[in-house]
């Protein structure tokens, strides 16, 4: 996910709230930074469609 698609998305707080818990896991479970790098690029079209279907439920809800 790039960063404007997590602005356009995300608030600054969940954001900051997701960093925040992304730093702690790894720190707690010492997740190498260089699987975090190989990974991202899989993990990335995951998570855009995970926010994409929890802002369409919102919507919905709203």
């Amino acid at each position: 996910m790039t960063r404007e698609e997590r602005h356009r998305i995300l608030s600054p707080a969940e954001i900051a709230d997701a960093q925040s818990q992304a730093q702690r896991a790894v720190t707690t479970v010492g997740i190498p930074q260089e699987l975090i790098d190989r990974l991202r690029p899989i993990l990335a079209p995951a998570a855009t469609a995970l926010a994409t279907d929890e802002a369409a439920a919102h919507a919905k809800a709203a």
